[in-house]
């Protein structure tokens, strides 16, 4: 059975991260309130951009949530994918800003609600908390690194020459 994942907020690290689940096998769903966010139109199959965060996370086993780097607006989408979520889905925030008791200080179930960031070198790193359930944290190992292996390996970069210096 192929598992969903909803993902909240489709600009650069949404629409990377929709790709990592798709490429896991994951049908996808998306919702961000900016009709131009990038989100992910090379996507054909198990893709589905929604109008509303309600639609997006119905029946997703996992949820991610992409915002800007603003604490109340995270804490009001993960109250509102709690509420409309499947009640065992796992909450991945991702942000480099704040902590884990800082997203999951307004969670309705917090068990289920986890930080993720990407790491330095690749990969993500995961933060929890005592609150965290057993197994929403080992799923998350395994999720996270299965994503990691097809999104964040190593990107070739464009070497530019040296620029001429004029006399």
């Amino acid at each position: 059975m192929t598992r969903k994942v909803a993902v909240l907020g489709l600009g650069t690290r949404g629409g990377d991260i929709a790709r990592a689940f798709h490429a896991t096998g994951w049908a996808v769903s998306g919702f961000d309130p900016d009709p131009i966010a990038e989100g992910v139109p090379d996507l054909k199959r198990d893709w589905t951009r929604e109008s509303t965060i309600s639609s997006t996370v119905c029946g997703a086993d996992w949820v991610v949530i992409c915002l800007p780097e603003r604490l109340e607006l995270m804490r009001k989408v993960i109250q509102r994918a709690q509420g409309e979520a499947p009640r065992d889905t796992t909450i991945a925030v991702v942000t480099k800003d704040f902590d884990v008791d800082a997203v999951q200080g307004c969670a309705l179930r917090p068990a289920h609600v986890l930080r993720v960031d990407q790491g330095e070198n690749g990969g993500y790193v995961i933060d929890v908390s005592s609150k965290t359930d057993a197994k929403a944290k080992s799923d998350a190992t395994m999720v996270l690194s299965q994503l990691a292996a097809q999104e964040f390996g190593p990107k070739p970069r464009s070497v530019q020459p040296p620029k001429a210096e004029s006399a």
